[in-house]
């Protein structure tokens, strides 16, 4: 994965960590961390439209145990405006560390859009994927959010311009049992089928993790 650190491409640390923790690439695992070691990336992802990428500090956490990700999760926890991109990233902070306080916060904040973007429908895939089952309330509102929501954006595939965000969020719920797979993994494949025969070295973020949601997907298949 020989991605230069001077591009900032949107997804491209959550590409690199959901294809370590599916597919076991060691090569991502060692990009992130060393994206996440340099100098200036806390004022990237301070500044930058990558609010999604911000989870890539809680995977580099785990994996290291080095107490300066835990410092840079509270600085970004601080840092940032409270956009549904950057919910993934306040849900895990909140589900770690603060007992889910913020939970009705989170939910009020997706409750209220009226027409989910396709950004806004990782974001809420996302989000769904760092909130604690045991808030019963809130997780299965969003659930129910999402659903909603993708029943509306199928209809758009496979021409949308927004085709990479829909099929990444429909198999990502597949794999989490937030949709019934039988009934909606077709959908999610359709858009792997479009990116299947891009350069595999290639480092597109949203692509990478439309990969290994697919990985995932066919291993629980097998």
């Amino acid at each position: 994965m020989e991605c230069s650190y001077k591009i900032l491409v949107p997804y491209r640390l959550m590409g690199a960590v959901q294809r370590y923790e599916i597919a076991g690439e060691e090569v991502s695992k060692d990009f992130v961390l060393a994206y996440l070691s340099r100098e200036e990336v806390l004022k990237e992802l301070t500044e930058s439209p990558l609010a999604q990428d911000s989870l890539a500090c809680f995977f580099a956490l785990d994996q290291t145990g080095d107490e300066k990700y835990r410092q840079m999760i509270e600085a970004l926890a601080g840092s940032r405006a409270w956009t549904l991109d950057f919910m993934p990233f306040v849900t895990a902070y909140e589900t770690r560390y603060k007992r889910k306080e913020h939970y009705n916060e989170i939910a009020a904040l997706f409750r209220k859009e009226e027409q989910f973007t396709g950004s806004g429908l990782v974001a809420l895939i996302e989000t769904i994927g760092q909130m604690s089952e045991e808030i019963y309330e809130y997780y299965r509102e969003l659930k129910d959010l999402f659903k909603t929501a993708v029943r509306e954006k199928i209809k758009e595939l496979p021409d949308s311009p927004e085709a990479l965000e829909i099929g990444y969020s429909i198999l990502k719920a597949c794999n989490t049992g937030v949709l019934q797979r039988e009934r909606y993994s077709g959908f999610g494949e359709l858009i792997w089928k479009e990116i299947d025969s891009n350069d595999k070295d290639t480092c597109t973020g949203l692509q990478e993790m439309i990969k290994a949601q697919y990985t995932m997907l066919k291993k629980q298949e097998g």
